[in-house]
């Protein structure tokens, strides 16, 4: 029993390790300007610093005016000496609002990121959106032919390595059995590179010809050589008969080596801040999980018809070895959480970290797996392999299944290198109303419902029969109440069938009360549906410090240790001031201008409270006429690190 613990102990090392290690993204790190910023002069340029490098021959940054008329006048260059930064050049501009839009593919892992950001010169960028209606860019969700891609390539990889250490250690000579399966692994990684190669160029949107020439084709390139030569390795190992056939396999392996060296430069491990570390750990997990697994694969397909003192002693070497490669994935996989989840409460906060609570699960099955065939099966392994065999494919199964999820990993940014806000768990705005006329009935639902980037579904029934009307035209007018200088804007939906239309756009960019007017053209009719859309809240971990005949305080924790207070003075109707200050630790934290507070009440249009500067660091004031009753502020501002921070609170004005 005691063994029994320890080996589940060993193994529970492995309870944050990402299996195979999860890729990222290019996403924005910061900006110059930064998002938000109010300059007193135009810039010449703008400059995006990446969480890793772009490839600039696959990225774009545009910079548009409120028409949506793209300005710069220069294709996106790298910056000498920063892998990290793309800059565009832009002519004299004058003063008003600018929104900036980018679309990156990853150098090192290929994926695909987007997102925009605003500046004003002259003026406040605060609410603004791709205008004229542009979709804004986005960072797509993973795709499915790429995880099957990169679930071949590790069963590949696998089985190629598990093969050739098995034969030469366990086995102590090649079997034509054991060389079959290490070949069968060659075809299957490099078929899983094909796919994944396929998903990155689509991706991408590239022809195969420009592929060939960019970074992705680089990677495909520096991975697929070595994986190819330990094929022709294994080749040469088939014909040529002992003792050279154990130097060509022993050089397939180490070509198998090669193959998670080069596969790992592709990896977000070689762009982490602590890449002197990251690295050598992700090649060591990816290694140690492929002679575990892979390992314990040319195992059972070994023994089977060897005499019984054969079988046992090759068992007995596999179990010495794979109790090692169990404590290696355990320990490098804990230092790659740590680096990419970044904080516990991600674990269940974001889809990435619940994927890595799902491989607890998976992991805890492996490791009661191995202990009962280390303390079970391989001391009966003289005698009879049958429990070894039965224990050991379902040990197999379940790594699969890790295999799977670890494929999912490699298609999702880590939420250490996301914004705070990009993490939000969904939620979703639903109005309902009608035309002034009663013909239709219109739902409006916005879903992750916070301020960004929306997917808005339209449901039109008509309003007396409820049958779904099939229209010609639907679209959604955006207003800003609170805010006139903002603008209208339009946005086209799509019908998906059944009287629904949809489209994704950020066009709600401000937190509060926004005025939606639902366009509905059917034929010669039309009909206006007026809505009122209030944007929600972001979930936040908030107190209050309530002290009499003082206004209340309240803090609100921000991420890298962060917090904000804020407090409303006097807190009665009239005129107020809502004061926010920002801290790291106990010092103010410095900010840039652009700060936002608004004020949204139970009924009636968002409030801009006119924010300013109430001194030279982190501490700004917003000041307005309030009314009596409840009254939602919310606040928006960014770092001067490059960080930036929603958070809202409600309090009653007396």
């Amino acid at each position: 029993m005691r063994r029994f613990v320890t080996a589940v102990l060993l193994s529970l090392t492995g309870v944050l390790s990402a299996g195979m290690g999860a890729d990222a993204h290019a996403l924005m790190s910061s900006s110059t300007p930064a998002d938000g910023a109010n300059l007193e002069r135009a810039p010449t340029q703008v400059s995006i610093t990446f969480t890793e490098w772009p490839d600039p021959r696959l990225s774009v940054i545009h910079v548009l005016n409120v028409g949506g008329r793209r300005l710069e006048s220069s294709g996106v260059r790298p910056v000498p000496g920063d892998r990290s930064t793309l800059t565009v050049a832009l002519p004299s501009l004058p003063n008003g609002v600018y929104t900036v839009t980018w679309t990156t593919v990853s150098a090192v892992d290929g994926h695909v990121a987007g997102g925009f950001f605003a500046f004003g010169v002259g003026a406040s960028p605060t609410g603004s959106s791709p205008p004229g209606g542009a979709a804004a860019p986005s960072t797509p969700p993973p795709s499915p032919l790429g995880i099957a891609g990169r679930w071949l390539f590790y069963v590949g990889l696998a089985v190629l390595l598990g093969g050739t250490w098995i034969s030469l250690f366990a086995f102590r000579a090649p079997s034509r059995r054991l060389l079959t399966m290490a070949g069968a692994g060659v075809g299957v990684a490099v078929i899983g590179l094909a796919v994944a190669a396929e998903a990155e160029r689509e991706a991408a949107s590239v022809t195969l010809g420009d592929f060939v020439s960019t970074s992705l084709g680089g990677n495909l390139l520096e991975q697929v050589v070595p994986i190819a030569l330990a094929g022709v390795a294994l080749a040469v190992a088939w014909r040529w008969r002992a003792p050279n056939n154990r130097v060509v396999l022993g050089a397939a392996g180490a070509l198998a080596l090669v193959a998670i060296f080069t596969h790992v430069l592709t990896t977000h491990a070689s762009a982490s801040h602590v890449a002197w570390l990251m690295f050598p750990a992700q090649w060591a997990h990816l290694t140690a999980f492929c002679v575990w697994i892979g390992g314990l694969s040319a195992l059972l397909i070994g023994v089977r018809g060897l005499p019984r003192d054969l079988a046992a002693r090759a068992v007995r070497r596999f179990s010495f070895v794979a109790a090692f490669a169990l404590v290696a994935v355990g320990v490098t996989g804990a230092l790659r959480a740590i680096d990419e989840v970044g904080a516990l409460s991600r674990l269940w906060s974001t889809v990435f970290g619940g994927l890595v609570l799902v491989k607890v699960g998976l992991f805890v099955v492996l490791a009661g797996l191995g202990a009962i065939n280390r303390y079970r099966n391989v001391p009966r392994a003289e005698w009879s392999l049958t429990g070894l065999h039965r224990v050991g494919r379902f040990e197999v199964a379940v790594a699969a299944v890790v295999i799977g999820v670890a494929a999912v990993l490699t298609a999702l940014p880590p939420p250490s290198y996301t914004s705070a806000t990009a993490a939000l768990p969904p939620q979703q705005v639903v109005v309902d109303g009608h035309d002034q006329g009663t013909t239709v009935r219109v739902r409006l639902i916005a879903i992750p419902g916070y301020p960004g980037s929306n997917r808005f579904t339209v449901s039109i029934r008509d309003y007396d029969t409820g049958r779904p009307v099939d229209a010609t035209r639907v679209a959604l007018r955006f207003a800003f109440p609170g805010r006139p200088n903002v603008g209208e804007s339009t946005l086209e939906l799509k019908p998906k069938g059944n009287g629904s239309y949809s489209a994704t756009a950020p066009t709600v960019a401000l937190a509060g009360r926004w005025s939606v007017t639902v366009v509905v053209e059917h034929g010669l009719d039309s009909a206006e549906v007026p809505l009122m859309v209030t944007t929600a809240a972001p979930p936040e971990r908030i107190s209050a410090q309530v002290i009499a005949g003082l206004p209340t305080v309240y803090t609100v924790e921000l991420s890298k240790g962060r917090s904000l207070q804020l407090y409303v003075d006097p807190g009665t109707a009239g005129n107020n001031a809502v004061h926010a200050t920002f801290f790291q630790g106990n010092a103010e934290l410095p900010m840039t201008d652009g700060t936002v507070i608004s004020a949204t009440p139970a009924t009636g249009p968002t409030l801009d409270l006119q924010a300013s500067r109430f001194d030279k660091v982190g501490h700004f004031i917003g000041q307005g006429a309030l009314g009596a009753g409840r009254w939602r502020f919310d606040i928006t501002a960014t770092s001067a690190d490059g960080d930036t921070y929603q958070a809202s609170f409600e309090e009653t004005i007396k």
